[in-house]
């Protein structure tokens, strides 16, 4: 089962692939995946298929890879490095910090309701750790419909699931920026503050705990 789960989405990504390669602009980008992303949304067995494996600990998906979120799982990620697929699951009434992105990104269901909550940046970014947000609007998505979000001030955002139930959903990420990490904000204390891969977070903190034992 995992192989053929892995041969499926690797099938539907290269047709991706190819379908992005025509396009440069990331609205254009978000437009094609926005038309393509629903019928694998919409394709229950494969979507069954996938969270079956990982419950029982099949080699694919791997659940070893280095993610942001430890809601997050990597499906596929381009040779070329154009975008990557990403599964997420939602325990009730679990949601995102606000956060921006490195890439423009389409999100949408596979079981359930994926609240979004959208934010405007609205000071200049010259005070060090100080971000002023408004919420611009919010969006419910039920399975088969799907959201956007762009990259870094235009793409503030967070997300979840709103219910009593698990519920789970994809998100298409285009190629990133190479900064190494997305940055956090607190709303009520008007504050930013940067988020690094748990891997690269470990990294980092061993570097810097190794002056004391000197």
């Amino acid at each position: 089962m995992s192989s053929n789960a892995q041969f499926e989405i690797t099938s539907i990504c290269k047709e991706w692939s190819n379908g992005l390669s025509r396009y440069s602009e990331d609205n254009a980008c978000v437009e094609y995946v926005r038309k393509e992303l629903p019928d694998l949304l919409r394709n229950k067995e494969l979507c069954l298929k996938l969270l079956n494996n990982l419950a029982e600990g099949e080699k694919y998906p791997d659940l070893g890879r280095s993610t942001m979120f430890d809601n997050e799982v990597i499906l596929f990620v381009d040779p070329s490095k154009q975008f990557s697929l990403r599964l997420y699951l939602w325990g009730p009434g679990e949601y995102t910090i606000v956060h921006d992105h490195n890439s423009w990104g389409v999100i949408g269901t596979i079981s359930g309701t994926l609240e979004v909550f959208n934010y405007r940046r609205e000071d200049d970014g010259l005070r060090e750790g100080y971000a002023h947000l408004v919420r611009t609007g919010t969006k419910e998505c039920a399975p088969g419909e799907t959201d956007f979000t762009l990259r870094l001030n235009e793409g503030i955002h967070h997300i979840g699931n709103p219910t009593k139930e698990t519920m789970a959903s994809l998100a298409v990420y285009g190629k990133p920026l190479s900064r190494g990490y997305i940055n956090g904000f607190d709303v009520e204390k008007s504050r930013i503050y940067k988020i690094f891969p748990p891997k690269v977070k470990k990294k980092t903190l061993a570097k810097h705990a190794i002056p004391g034992l000197k």
